[in-house]
């Protein structure tokens, strides 16, 4: 039995990488091409149970909608899942829809935004089944009841069409599904069906792969998708399987640029200083770059990690105002002391830095964006990065703004501001996030240092004339 898998193509106004804001998924720089590692997470599940798996990543094969309906149907499958987005969401559901008419087998699709708004993805037939949540154990489920010719009730984790021989239609809500607890018992993600020479990150030279190292952050932000994926639990893989996927990366596929995509990767250190103790050890020759939070960060794990391949950290600041940081930050960053020196001990290891920072969160006022500017100031990463604040489906954001609104999801690209709040409208939002970006790059001591990177300037540039491009019709 063979089953098809595809990220779908990006719409053609920006590229869209599906895994990021916990699978809510948002516009990036045209030079990233993450590889779509939770797909080959599903497809390794599968292939352990004698599955013929096709991983169809349409942005790595330059296909348009068209285009990849017939790479599917070509394909010739029983089932197909698809990964799907919030700005991308109606080309998502146009092509299921096309090869599930076209090819009459079983489609599902799987992904944060369907999670949460599951009963809308159902019209017009434009699929079977919606994965809720983690997908590997739920897919797998799906594609057992696929070759058993049995339907789908029952299936935990899923929301499916139930059809009465009338003719009336009923959407049924199967219960939750538990999330995976030993995190090591899953087979390492299935690269060998990606073409892992393809993906790549703006300013690495050479191939880029991705790895989740733990699942889960007890946080709890309210703008963050990663709580509704991975729950508020933290999870974590042992420091020997995480070394068994990077010497797998290295050594048989020959990529030497890892970025972890965990949501805070230090949070247990002593399992750090053993994945770094443990890449030294094996003489991997290994770049890696993380993201994670100021508080679970000091000088010795820094300079430990710079040793063992760390060349970037990108640390969630988000909100310079103190109250904004306790509201709706998780109280991730309330000493700022702290921040300024975290920020300065990674430039002394070598290790360049990209600072996180969000605009436009209820209550809050010009006054409160200008601390945050401030305090990226003083910080100086190497790169900034401004975000409008985005109300994702599920979030207690989403819950808190929402009432009897509706939000245009093809709006959901991370930049642009979907509405406005108290003290700001959504246009004087986005002019903040600009001001933001030229205040900072627009120092004369940083224009200097800039321009010693005229490659990386470049792309810099690309990526702010990208960051508010709407898509048509939105």
């Amino acid at each position: 039995m063979k089953i098809v898998l595809v990220n779908p193509p990006s719409p053609p106004e920006f590229r869209v990488s599906r895994g990021l804001m916990g699978g809510f998924g948002m516009a990036v720089n045209p030079g990233l091409l993450y590889p779509p590692i939770e797909l080959a997470h599903v497809a390794s599940v599968l292939e352990a149970d004698g599955f013929e798996v096709v991983l169809l990543d349409c942005d790595a094969r330059g296909l348009d909608t068209a285009a990849a309906r017939a790479s599917i149907l070509d394909a010739k499958p029983d089932f197909v899942a698809l990964d799907s987005s919030s700005t991308s969401l109606d080309k998502d559901l146009e092509l299921a829809r096309g090869v599930r008419h076209g090819a009459r087998v079983p489609v599902a699709i799987l992904g944060s935004q369907v999670t949460y708004t599951p009963g809308e993805i159902f019209a017009n037939d434009n699929v079977d089944a919606v994965v809720r949540g983690e997908p590997e154990a739920t897919v797998l489920e799906l594609a057992q009841r696929v070759r058993e010719k049995r339907g789908f009730e029952g299936v935990e984790g899923i929301s499916w069409m139930k059809r009465a021989d009338g003719g009336a239609t009923e959407i049924v809500h199967e219960k939750e599904r538990e999330k995976i607890r030993d995190l090591d018992a899953l087979p390492l993600p299935a690269r060998h069906l990606l073409d892992n020479q393809a993906y790549h990150f703006p300013g690495i030279a050479g191939p880029v792969t991705t790895v989740k190292s733990s699942r889960g952050c007890p946080l709890d932000c309210s703008f963050c998708g990663y709580t509704l994926a991975q729950g508020l639990r933290f999870r974590f893989r042992s420091p020997e399987s995480v070394l068994a996927e990077l010497e797998e990366i290295v050594n048989k596929y020959g990529v030497h640029q890892v970025v972890f995509r965990d949501p805070i990767f230090t949070t247990q250190k002593p399992r750090i200083h053993a994945i770094c103790d443990g890449i030294i050890a094996r003489g991997l020759k290994l770049e890696w770059q993380c993201e994670t939070a100021v508080k679970t960060l000091d000088k010795e794990l820094i300079e430990k990690m710079a040793r063992a391949g760390c060349t970037h950290i990108s640390l969630g600041v988000e909100s310079g105002n103190l109250e904004i940081q306790k509201k709706h930050c998780g109280a991730k960053l309330m000493d700022h002391d702290k921040a300024v020196a975290v920020f300065r001990d990674c430039r002394a290891a070598g290790i360049e830095t990209r600072a996180f920072c969000m605009v436009g969160f209820p209550e809050e006022t010009p006054a409160m964006a200008e601390e945050t500017f401030r305090l990226v100031e003083r910080c100086d990463p190497d790169q900034v990065q401004f975000c409008a604040v985005t109300a994702y489906p599920g979030t207690p954001l989403y819950k808190m703004l929402r009432g009897e609104r509706d939000f245009d999801y093809a709006t959901m690209t991370g930049f642009q501001a979907l509405e406005g709040n108290e003290h700001m409208s959504a246009a004087q939002i986005e002019a903040k996030i600009r001001e933001g970006y030229r205040r900072f790059y627009g120092r004369p001591r940083r224009l200097v240092r800039e321009f010693r990177h005229p490659i990386r300037l470049a792309s810099k540039v690309a990526r702010y004339f990208t960051l508010f491009a709407r898509r048509a019709g939105a």
